[in-house]
């Protein structure tokens, strides 16, 4: 679904930089971006309290740089983009909600905050990003968009619930449909309309053996997904429409919008061409920017946090992805320049060709991109750009989780680099909530490490355990092992009067000498060797538990909503 407003400016010279001045980008600096480690801990960089002067210094910054560096080119094009983008949002919002969503007249003077995460049933530490853009726009009477990530691959229909005992727990995973080969979730419906049905159904079944955990989430949101399912068949619809109703009951009202639905909008298109157009010069400064990030954060994959963008006779790598309806797998999009167009494969098959002289408006490829999906080609965003074109033609604040804020330290010098603009800045949000369904374990990694310490120490150090009265006892062994202390000690200073073989010789009777000596001495320890070994096993296995106890990756909706309510309650902007 398309939207119709017309791109406002169409000087066809229209650019992001004047060509001459240099803007400067921030430096280089290995980020500690770790999730929060303990229970019940929100984690924000830069602190909540800058979150709405950072929007509005954004806001400024853009308005600045439109009128000093560009003409109206900036200013044109996040006006035309945030209006067509949200007139689209509230369509499929909706959709989802069954109620008509009015946008206010005046879009451009209102701060928008952006988050986006694919549409799953993933941990509160994801969710708090929804929760936070919603509150920050109440706060300034301004709007909140969640972008829908259907453009990525569906990684599971099922969801952990923890079972077993306190002592042993461990995963059971609980289906809310048929498993399904990996597509991305805009290509994927409900299989099973009788497990989706069913789910809460089974899921509390499961949890009926942590009778002290109160009733999960998943029972007030799964009726909206069962009831969107009789309008549409779609997953994400369905996981989102449910969700998007507890956000309402919260106060939340942030607007939605997949992916899929952002890249069929003029303005996506049109930045999609500009980038084809610029092919070679945004590969240039990708690979440029992926190689610094590598250097400086020690990385040797050639996949993280992205790939690089290749070139091949003639055909530059796009950062986009292309595939036809029903196709499981995405698909590189390929650029080439032929004379007076642009053609687009996938790298086997020439997709369409775009006419784009070398000055000209963007109009007509774009009116060639909005006829792909009649033909079911599907054009979409990689992560990287997606973010791109967020922080660059819509928000004044995007909300990032601790993966996204990584590679957009990227997007930071791209910004700089091809765009020619001072990056806008960005919150990275996120936080741990335990599921409370029943005690954790008092103890930790270096209870473990201290029982393994004491356990070798006492395979090769055992005088250092014995009592009184066995060193009493011990006396002659204690001594003869301190002599050969000293005899290595003296034969490490290497006499040249001893030939090689020699030394080598009486070096292995001395480390037998000291392996009998040990020996012998931890016969004197079993009684305190066995405490220690019967420690560690205890240690280890509540260590076991505490894994299933304490993970952060189990699902919202497993959670009491008052256990929520009350890791939410501490995004405080004061």
């Amino acid at each position: 679904m398309s939207s119709v407003t017309p791109f406002p400016c169409q000087n066809p010279d229209s650019r992001f930089d004047s060509g001459t001045e240099t803007v400067p980008e921030p430096e280089w600096v290995k980020q500690d971006l770790r999730v929060p480690r303990y229970d019940d801990v929100v984690f924000a960089r830069p602190d909540l309290s800058q979150i709405i002067g950072d929007a509005e210094a954004n806001r400024d910054m853009f308005q600045g740089c439109s009128r000093d560096r560009s003409g109206k080119i900036i200013s044109s094009l996040r006006s035309w983009a945030r209006r067509s983008v949200l007139e689209e949002a509230a369509r499929y919002t909706a959709e989802l909600t069954g109620s008509a969503v009015e946008l206010p007249a005046g879009l451009d003077e209102q701060l928008l905050f952006i988050t986006g995460h694919q549409p799953a049933l993933y941990h509160p530490g994801v969710w708090i990003k929804n929760l936070l853009i919603g509150k920050a726009a109440q706060q300034t009477a301004g709007l909140s968009l969640n972008l829908i990530v259907d453009n990525d691959l569906v990684s599971s229909t099922s969801i952990k619930v923890p079972q077993g005992t306190r002592s042993n727990p461990c995963f059971s995973d609980i289906s809310f449909d048929d498993s399904i080969k990996k597509k991305p979730w805009e290509e994927t419906s409900i299989q099973n309309e009788e497990l989706f049905r069913t789910f809460a159904d089974r899921v509390d079944e499961a949890l009926a053996v942590w009778p002290d955990l109160p009733a999960p989430l998943l029972r007030n949101i799964w009726p909206a997904a069962v009831a969107h399912m009789q309008k549409t068949d779609r997953l994400a619809d369905c996981l989102a429409a449910a969700r998007h109703a507890q956000e309402q009951r919260w106060g939340i009202e942030n607007l939605e919008l997949p992916i899929s639905r952002m890249c069929q909008t003029g303005p996506f298109l049109w930045f999609a061409c500009h980038l084809f157009k610029n092919a070679h010069a945004f590969r240039s400064t990708h690979n440029e920017v992926l190689s610094e990030y590598r250097k400086v954060n020690r990385v040797r994959s050639k996949t993280h946090p992205v790939p690089e963008l290749s070139e091949s006779d003639g055909w530059i790598e796009s950062p986009f992805w292309i595939w036809r309806t029903g196709e499981t797998r995405r698909h590189q999009l390929f650029v080439k320049r032929d004379q007076e167009q642009i053609q687009l494969s996938n790298g086997t098959d020439i997709i369409a060709s775009l006419p784009m002289r070398e000055n000209c408006d963007l109009s007509a490829a774009i009116e060639v991109l909005k006829q792909l999906p009649e033909q079911g080609i599907r054009l979409r965003t990689r992560a990287l750009t997606t973010t791109l074109f967020a922080r660059l033609f819509l928000g004044d604040l995007f909300v990032h989780g601790i993966g996204g804020a990584k590679y957009d330290e990227m997007t930071d010098r791209i910004f700089t680099r091809f765009f020619h603009l001072t990056p806008p800045r960005y919150l990275t949000l996120s936080a741990t909530r335990f599921l409370p369904f029943c005690k954790p374990f008092d103890v930790q990694h270096c209870d473990e490490t201290c029982l393994q310490r004491i356990q070798r120490d006492l395979d090769f150090n055992s005088d250092r355990h014995l009592t009184t009265e066995q060193l009493a006892g011990a006396a002659s062994l204690v001594e003869r092992k301190q002599a050969l202390i000293q005899a290595q000690k003296a034969a490490e200073k290497h006499d040249d009067s001893l030939a090689q073989a020699e030394r080598r010789r009486r070096n292995r009777l001395r480390f037998r000498e000291f392996r009998e000596l040990d020996a012998e001495l931890s016969e004197l320890t079993l009684p305190l060797r066995e405490k220690v070994i019967g420690d560690l096993e205890v240690v280890q296995q509540q260590m076991q538990a505490n894994a299933v106890i304490q993970s952060r990756e189990i699902s919202f909706v497993l959670y009491p909503e008052q256990t929520l309510q009350q890791l939410f309650d501490k995004l405080d902007f004061t």
